[in-house]
Order: C-alpha cells, then structure tokens, then sequence
C-alpha cells in the first residue's frame, strides 16, 4: 500500500499569514503536505468537501463565516479532521469557545514556527495511533465477521461438551432448552472433507433461514460433524421441528440422516448430559434403521423425562421388544464376555449373569403381555445352566433363548401391528390434507411413542412414513387431476403441501414426470 502524507488546509483570509505558514514550517519533516488554502470559512467547506484534509489550521475572523462557525461545522460533519485554530485574539472566551466545540488547539499569533512544528508533529502522532487503532477495530471487525459461524461453533461446542468458565456470564439463558443431535452420512468416495464441510453450513444456513422466527433456536456442527440444534423457545415443538428438518436435508441431499433426540435441559449443568442422551438416541437410528430416535418423552416439554440408561441390559430388553434378534443377541453375547473370569476356569459369574439378565428380559415381555406359559425359560432353565460345564454352550443357550423371545415377541407385535396399523392407515386417508401432518402429531393422536411407531408403520408398509404421506398425497392430486386441470399451487393446497415447488418435486418423484408431462399425457 503508497503510503500517504497528511493533507492540511489552510484558512485565514490575509494572503500573507497563508504564505507564511507555507513557508515557515517544514512540512515535509512531518509527513504532511499543504493541498489547499482558502479566504473564508465558506469556501474552506467547499474544499474540505471535495479533498477531505487530515488537518485544518484556521484563523477566527474572517468575513462570511469565522473560524469559530467553521470549526462547529467541521466538528459536526467531519469527525476525522483535526481543527487548530491560529488567532491574534487573546481572549479567553474565544479559547474557550473554540475548546468545547473539540478544537484540536488554540495558538496566538505571531506565527511560532517551532510552536505551530510542536503541534502538529503531536497531532500527526494522534492520528497515526488513532488509525493504527481503527485498522484493529475493522480487522477484528472482518476477521469476526468472516468467522462468525466458526467462533459460535467454537464457543457452543465448549458449551455443550461442559467447558462452562466461559458461559458463566449468560444469565438471560431461558429454560428449559431443547437438544437435537443430527447426522448426515456422506459418501466418502463422493464427498471429501471439505465438500461435506460446506454442505454442513449450508445446511446450518437452511435451518437458521427456515425456523428464523424462532428466535431461541441456534444450529451448529459439532467436532465430529454432526449438526446440533439448541431450541428453548417455549412455543417451539423440536421433535417436530427435527423431523422436518431430517425430511428436507434426507430428500434433498439424497442420502441418509438420522437424528437422535436428547433430554430436557432445565440448567447448562444438565446441557452435557443432554447432549450424551441425544448421541446414544442416535446410535440407535444406526441399530434400529430409523430415521429419529427421542431419547425422551416429549409429551409435555415442562413434564418430567425419562432418559435411556447406559445399562445394556435397558437395551437388550428394548431390542427383545422390538423383536430385532441379531441386535439383541449380540448384547446377550457382550454381557457374557463381560462376566468371563480370568483364564475362563471359573464360569459361575458368566453362569449368574446369564440367569439374571434372562430372568429380567423374560419379566419385560410378560408385562408387556407375553403369557408366562409361552416362554419356555422358567425355573428348570435356571438348574439347566447351572449344569454347564463349557462357555461355549452356555452361550449356545442364551442365543436360542433370546432368539426365542424376540420370535414371540415378533408374532405378538404382528398381530397387534395389523390393528394399529390399519387404523393409522385410515387416519391419514381422512387427514392427508392437514399440512401439519407429521410422525409426531400422528404418534400424539394414537398415544404411541413416535420412535416406536415410525418402526412399526415400516415393518407394516415396507416405507418410512414420510414415503408414504408423500405417496398419498401425490396419488390424491392425481385423483383431482382426473376431476379437473388444476394448477401446481392448487393441487399442492388440496393435498396438505403447502410450497407448490416441494410438491412438483414430490410428484416427479412419486411418478417420474414431472406434472405438466403427465398432464399432457393424461385425457
């Protein structure tokens, strides 16, 4: 960058004082050069106007307009010009006058030049420091503004990972805060680090875009690229709002993403834990194949939660429920290896683990409705494994035996599956046209628990409900375009799709045309 002297303009209406400060001072000395000189305080405005000096050095009296008025002038307008004031008044008013409008000096004539030399060398110090000072300001300034969504990250990803020294001051926080953890999985063969690095912002761009009325909700990547989203706006439901934001970036990214939900968090102590209960909510989407997983009860935001224990055993159980036989078998197996004493001579606490964790798996069922007399573990099981000499087989019988209660299990959920799921099915035939139409108002309309329900519609309809709602609702619009050519806007209305651009995508996919070809090829 050319470096630039300081511009300095003259004013004082006798041509010899102007001359003599051209000539008395060195101006080069100080890095400064003369650019103008004026006769009045008017015309002075018109050349700052236009050159815009670093430093005006300027008499009182003068016709049209004084160096006082002048001043007040530059002072309002121009807050980077330095004014001094040379004057053969002595005064103490005028040195008054010209201190409280922020005259930069006041200097009595005759002309000093080693005075005038003294002041301005001290102001070109001021300004130099003042500059040196804003260039801070605006590099700060960018380099905050360039980085923005990297400093929040930084700063929330510390929050949420319980560095709380530097959060302690967020007093205004409002409870209770909402946690959603959510992943997309990327091709690794497609996508390179940087490439998904700039999907994930853009991503976060959508979300903040989208849902920017609600102004509690903040999105952003944490260290293993997962997008967390923070919500304690009270009127904001964010199951829901996860769930519209899984479908749009699963649709639109094409690819997976899966999103597990955390606890309810009533203090930032809580916040860690939160964010845990939402992770391991979202190993569970891997297990299960779903697309959200709610660590949490979210019936009532301010009621109390249940959160998902640690405790394998919690998990075995669920995956004997859910009728899932390689998962729960495989925990089955993790607890037994858990239990190996050294050197496998001693089996008695491989033995005593197998008994408890299927006594305890085998208690579940009948409550949930299992009849006692269908499960073929009972007290004579207990003498059976004590009896086993080999780890091998004890581990032979505990997989027979889990892949017996997830068998019955499965046969249980079939038969109420085909009721439930019958009903549903008649349910979104009558409201396929409502556009808040969701998994989880559904879920809140049968009273069943969205993660469970989302597995059973699957198993049922071979299609995520989110496939299905789709596919009814594109099969309803044709319906209407047997009846009449209605327009894009129209049939997205008539069918609970509110943006007619999401619809003609949706249609194009459900069809594989778009709508104007297959109107054209419809009679």
């Amino acid at each position: 960058m050319t470096h630039k002297r300081l511009k300095v303009l003259l004013v004082d209406d006798e041509q010899n004082t102007r001359n003599l400060l051209r000539l008395c001072i060195d101006w080069e000395s100080l890095d400064m050069e003369v650019i103008a000189d004026a006769t009045s305080g008017i015309e002075a405005l018109n050349i700052i106007e236009e050159l815009k000096p670093d430093i005006v050095l300027t008499d009182i009296e003068m016709p049209y307009m004084d160096g006082i008025t002048l001043s007040k002038q530059i002072m309002e307008h121009y807050i980077d010009i330095y004014v001094v004031i040379i004057t053969a008044h002595e005064q103490f008013t005028y040195a008054q006058q010209a201190i409280s409008i922020g005259v930069s000096d006041f200097i009595l004539k005759p002309i000093d030049a080693d005075v005038i030399t003294g002041i301005l060398r001290k102001l070109s110090e001021n300004i130099a420091e003042k500059r040196k000072k804003l260039i801070q300001l605006e590099l700060s300034y960018k380099y905050i503004k360039d980085n923005a969504l990297e400093l929040r990250n930084k700063f929330l990803n510390r929050l949420i990972n319980g560095n709380l020294t530097e959060v302690d001051s967020l007093n205004d926080v409002s409870y209770p805060i909402q946690l959603a953890v959510i992943k997309v999985l990327f091709d690794v063969n497609d996508y390179s680090i940087t490439h998904t690095h700039i999907i994930l912002t853009n991503c976060i761009h959508y979300i903040e875009e989208t849902f920017c009325t609600i102004k509690d909700l903040y999105a952003f990547i944490d260290n293993d690229d997962r997008i967390v989203i923070l919500c304690s706006e009270e009127s904001a439901y964010l199951p829901e709002l996860s769930e519209r934001i899984t479908t749009y970036l699963k649709s639109n990214l094409n690819t997976t993403v899966y999103c597990g939900i955390g606890t309810i968090i009533s203090h930032l102590d809580e916040i860690t834990s939160s964010y845990h209960y939402a992770k391991n909510a979202l190993k569970l989407c891997y297990i299960l194949n779903e697309d959200i997983v709610y660590n949490h009860n979210f019936e009532n935001v301010r009621g109390h939660y249940n959160r998902l224990s640690d405790n394998p055993l919690d998990h075995l159980i669920l995956f004997v429920k859910s009728g899932l036989t390689g998962q729960a078998t495989e925990i089955a197996c993790d607890l037994l290896h858990d239990s190996l004493q050294e050197g496998l001579i001693d089996l008695s606490a491989v033995k005593y683990q197998a008994i408890s964790f299927l006594t305890q798996t085998r208690d579940a069922l009948i409550q949930a409705g299992l009849s006692a007399s269908s499960l073929s573990f009972n007290d004579l099981s207990y003498s059976y494994l004590i009896s086993l000499k080999l780890y091998t087989d004890i581990e032979k019988y505990v997989v027979s035996t889990i892949s017996e209660f997830c068998y019955l299990m499965n046969s249980e959920n079939g038969n109420r599956l085909n009721d439930t799921i019958s009903q549903i099915i008649h349910y979104l035939e009558e409201h396929y046209t409502d556009e808040d139409l969701s998994l989880t108002t559904l879920a809140k309309a049968f009273y069943i628990n969205p993660s469970y329900l989302s597995r059973i519609f699957k198993k049922a309809t071979h299609k995520s409900f989110t496939e299905y709602l789709v596919e009814l609702r594109v099969q309803k619009a044709i319906e209407h375009l047997q009846l009449a050519n209605y327009k894009a806007y129209q049939l997205a209305q008539m069918v609970g799709i509110p943006d007619p651009n999401y619809f003609i995508k949706c249609f194009r996919k459900v069809t594989g045309v778009g709508l104007q070809e297959f109107k054209s090829k419809t009679p």
